[in-house]
């Protein structure tokens, strides 16, 4: 029997069954979403407001389609689900609907990005089979009807006699039917846009990433005169859709957006293509509040050379006088090119203003900066001695005398005294600020000492070799004209094995600089308001939320010891004092440029947001997905600091400790498995070149792919693994673990965090995984990858031993996973991350183009000077920065459009300038073969074969995870890899 409930109670289950669809949706169940559409179909009409139930209904099933045939690339399936029809039906329920509240714009919102999503699709599919379209109008699985569904759809359904005949006009007008669309539903919600802050932010953001998508295509192959994208954007109409990116993004910023602020970086980057796009960028900067351009810091300071840093004077002299403290690092770093390479008389005299401006803000961070690096005077002497053979060239009748004798004078400046330079043009600087003896703290004593404290190191050192300088070169460099470079080179030489010698086992802060101890004396005083004679902890400035100056932990002392860490560059642990009475510990690295590790860093807080939004990353806070970040803070090009993670260890160390004595004297009596790898290396070569004299490394490992089988390879492997237990690794997390649970707990850890580090690195191409570049978490089991100076697939490009691993799954970790191994945990959290990777790759990729194509970043030379495989001997012809941008982005595309791993590596190899030569044809050729991998047993050899002679086929997420960690496993791969990476253990 009827009652008057039945009309409520039928709205609430509809309401519950949409709800339930939605929520399957975001976790990608499409069978269980569209099945509960399927159960409301027939009962929207009976809810008390059917047209807002059944446009939801809509835009569920449009989207649950739409998603679910994104990976699948296969237009007759896409169109068979009729979404072309329903999206025209939607179309007319939602101009029949008044948008007078917040849920009618929600709703009007993502029946616009439903249909941009739907254009983006086809026209993707489009572009990545052009020949696809011909036959498509043939394709006896798409009816006539559903033929003109789509026609329908794109030229409106008045339009009876319009028929599309090639593929380039349908990309056309689907999308300038996506700008449209998009367009007016901004105007439209821009007239009443009181409540709708969010939704406005959304929808820009939205048109933003619609266009710079096909832009950003059109860039990197606008070399190709037949691309479908030429026709879009040559001419006045790159101009259009230029401007009005640069229009949606400060206007998502203006509303508050954090993607926006991400966006920020490609502004840049367009105006720069661009440059009739500049007057559109000049006012609206100001309606943005100045601290939401933190994280673009570094960008903006790097465009102060260009046209548009008079259009950015005012937002950075704001930042200056509101935040000195977050613009002094990345100014200074650019500053450093800059002030050499900005030949236009006006914007050097602004770069000149606003140096002044920042030194008078931050007069300590100068000094703090010369400090930092009197702790690396090995570093301080090698970068001199570069730039002084730089200066004595061979031909003593063309020396400049006196540029070399000013550079003597610099080498007793920095390595004969401990004095901190001050800047003395700066007046008012020079009037205020003590001198680096001084206390910060003014409680009235005069802190001046009367004569300087040379530190213990460069004390010894002048001593040491102060006599042996002014013999070569005189005691004012009067030697310079006759004094020959190889007498100079054997003297240095001698002078720096003495440096390192005074320097070894230095634990003092004072042995390297008395500045930190007596420029931070430890008293008290009121700290909140801001000073200049104040430094703050740096890596304290986000966009994420406007800063609160007085809450900023301020240094007041260092701690007297530091860890020297016995790597190349003897790195140093520093460990700062805060105001909050709390300890902060920072690695200084000297003599080496770490702005890749903090663009690296930057890219993992973006994949960290995206898997933060994804419901199957994050489905507790158990199991909360994330990559552990660390602070970066590049203070020049030769210095930096990086935040020290507290209870962590190296990989290696872990499982070198969890030997037996046993094992221990079978590894020390000639059986150490790195030695035994190489001997077979050598071994091989020298039996299949038994003549030859002399090789490199590419020429032996490539003999491996040419002269041996796989049988052969993998016997020899096998030998070198049977020195080595294969639970090292299982034992040390035994160790760490207080029970059985305990060690459930930290493997389960282990498992997740590397399957996520995995993924993220695979997609951004970080190489030269070996085991010190992983640090093990001793009280959490979590993995966190350091050290990123071979990214974006720099490993197989750039390396004389171009490496084959997409990721590292050597036997020591997939024993850890036993008894499952890679195919539980392991490959259902790599597929999850990769999926939330896949479905948002829009932002990655922009910030990926930006950084790629950064005008003070060489990466390719940072490739090959990081490589530890490059000899001074070895030497590859680097191609051009632009051509390996675009090389780049193009791999990464493949990667997030599911492109089988081994295809993009044979892609790579052939890039790979070691192996050009006519004697390597043959051994690049073996190893494109092996990288295709054994139909009869590697799963990635099985769905190349499966797909024909499409080779770029759109893998499924699980396909590609399967054939990433099939390409990671193959023996016949491991066996065949640099000797360094030791992929044996």
């Amino acid at each position: 029997k009827a009652t008057e409930f039945d009309p409520l109670l039928i709205d609430y289950k509809v309401q519950s069954s949409l709800d339930m669809a939605y929520c399957a949706l975001r976790q990608r169940n499409f069978k269980l979403a569209l099945t509960k559409l399927n159960d409301t179909r027939n009962r929207l009409d009976l809810c008390q407001n059917p047209l807002i139930k059944s446009i939801y209904w809509n835009e569920i099933y449009c989207d649950a389609h739409l998603k679910r045939h994104q990976s699948q690339s296969n237009l007759a399936n896409l169109l068979s689900t009729l979404v072309a029809k329903e999206l025209t039906k939607l179309e007319l329920k939602i101009n029949s609907m008044p948008v007078t509240d917040e849920q009618s714009a929600t709703l009007n919102s993502t029946y616009i990005q439903l249909n941009a999503q739907f254009c983006r699709t086809i026209i993707d599919y489009l572009l990545e089979q052009p020949k696809a379209y011909s036959d498509y109008e043939h394709d006896e699985k798409i009816s006539q009807a559903k033929h003109r569904q789509l026609e329908m759809y794109v030229y409106g359904l008045d339009d009876q006699n319009n028929t599309m005949q090639k593929a380039d006009s349908l990309i056309k007008e689907l999308f300038h039917k996506g700008v449209n669309i998009l367009k007016s539903n901004i105007e439209k919600q821009e007239t009443n846009r009181t409540g709708k802050e969010t939704v406005l932010s959304r929808d820009y953001n939205e048109l933003a990433k619609f266009c710079d998508d096909y832009l950003r295509r059109y860039e990197n192959n606008e070399d190709d005169t037949q691309h479908p994208m030429r026709h879009l954007f040559a001419g006045h109409n790159g101009k259009q859709i230029a401007e009005l990116i640069i229009h949606s993004v400060l206007s998502s910023m203006k509303y508050g957006s954090n993607e926006g602020v991400k966006r920020f970086s490609r502004i840049l980057q367009i105006v720069e293509l661009y440059p009739n796009t500049l007057e559109s960028i000049a006012n609206r900067l100001q309606e943005i509040p100045c601290w939401m351009f933190f994280d673009c810091l570094y960008q903006i300071t790097a465009h102060l050379d260009k046209p548009i840093a008079l259009k950015l004077y005012p937002l950075i002299d704001q930042i200056v006088k509101s935040y000195p403290q977050s613009i002094v690092y990345p100014f200074k770093l650019s500053y450093e090119t800059l002030q050499y390479s900005i030949a236009d008389p006006t914007l050097k005299r602004n770069l000149e203003i606003i140096r002044h401006k920042v030194d008078r803000q931050t007069p300590l961070v100068n000094e703090f900066i010369q400090a930092l690096n009197q702790l690396n005077p090995q570093q301080q002497l090698e970068s001199w001695c570069k730039e002084l053979y730089q200066l004595l060239t061979n031909d003593l009748q063309t020396r400049d005398i006196e540029k070399l004798k000013t550079h003597l004078k610099k080498f007793k400046d920095v390595l004969f005294s401990d004095a901190i330079s001050i800047d003395e043009t700066n007046e008012e600087h020079a009037s205020t600020t003590m001198t680096s003896q001084d206390s910060v703290f003014n409680d009235g004593t005069d802190h001046r000492l009367s004569k300087t404290r040379l530190t213990s190191i460069r004390c010894q050192f002048k001593n040491s070799v102060e006599k042996d300088l002014d013999t070569l070169f005189g005691k004012q460099g009067e030697l310079f004209s006759t004094v020959l470079l190889t007498d100079v080179k054997i003297v240095l030489s001698s002078i720096s094995t003495k440096l390192k010698s005074i320097s070894q086992d230095k634990s003092n802060i004072n042995d390297y600089s008395t500045w930190f101890s007596l420029t931070f004396r430890q008293q008290h005083r009121a700290l909140g308001t801001p000073s200049t004679r104040e430094i703050e902890i740096p890596g304290q400035y986000t966009s994420k939320k406007k800063p609160l100056l007085e809450h900023h932990i301020k240094i007041v002392g260092f701690d007297e010891k530091i860890l020297v860490l016995h790597s190349l560059r003897l790195p140093k642990r520093l460990i700062i004092r805060g105001h909050d009475e709390n300890d902060y510990r920072f690695l200084v690295k000297g003599g080496e440029d770490i702005r890749q590790d903090q663009r690296i860093q930057a890219l993992f807080t973006i994949m960290n947001d995206l898997y933060d939004n994804d419901p199957n990353c994050n489905q507790s806070n158990a199991s909360h997905v994330c990559i552990r970040t660390y602070k970066v803070i590049p203070m020049s090009s030769k210095l930096g600091m990086i935040e020290w993670l507290d209870n962590t260890r190296p990989l290696k160390e872990l499982i070198d400790e969890c030997y037996t004595k046993a094992e221990q004297d079978v590894i020390s009596q000639g059986q150490h498995p790195r030695k035994l790898f190489q001997d077979y290396v050598t071994g091989a070569y020298q039996r299949a070149k038994p003549t030859a004299k002399s090789t490199s490394n590419t020429l032996m490992y490539a003999e491996l792919f040419v002269s041996l089988t796989k049988n052969e390879v993998r016997e020899e492997f096998n030998k070198v693994q049977a020195v080595i237990p294969s639970d090292l690794l299982r034992r040390a997390y035994y160790k760490m673990a207080n029970s059985h649970e305990g060690f459930y707990t930290l493997r389960q850890q282990f498992i997740t965090s590397y399957a996520i580090l995995c993924t993220s690195h695979y997609i951004l191409g970080i190489g030269d995984r070996h085991q010190s570049n992983f640090l093990i978490d001793t009280t959490s089991g979590q993995v966190i990858g350091i050290d990123f100076g071979s990214a974006f697939n720099a490993a197989t490009i750039h390396l004389p031993v171009p490496e084959l691993i997409p990721i590292r799954l050597t036997r020591q970790l997939t024993e850890l996973m036993s008894p499952v191994g890679t195919a539980g945990l392991f490959r259902a959290t790599m597929v999850h991350t990769m999926n939330a990777l896949r479905e948002n790759s829009d932002l990655l990729l922009s910030t990926m183009n930006v950084f790629i194509k950064e005008p003070l970043m060489e990466w390719v030379e940072h490739a090959l000077k990081t490589s530890k495989q490059v000899s001074q001997s070895e030497s590859s012809p680097i191609r051009s920065d632009d051509a390996y941008a675009k090389d780049r982005i193009r791999s990464a595309r493949l990667k997030l459009n599911g492109i089988n791993p081994a295809v993009i590596t044979a892609v790579d190899l052939k890039l790979n300038n070691y192996l050009r030569p006519a004697a390597l044809k043959d051994a690049l050729r073996h190893m494109e073969k092996v990288v295709g991998g054994d139909q009869t047993e590697n799963k990635r050899a099985q769905i190349l074969v499966r797909y024909g002679s499409n080779r770029y086929h759109q893998l499924t997420v699980d396909e590609q995870v399967d054939c990433i960690i099939d390409q990671a496993t193959d023996i016949d791969i491991l066996a065949r890899s640099w000797a360094g990476l030791e992929t044996f253990m």
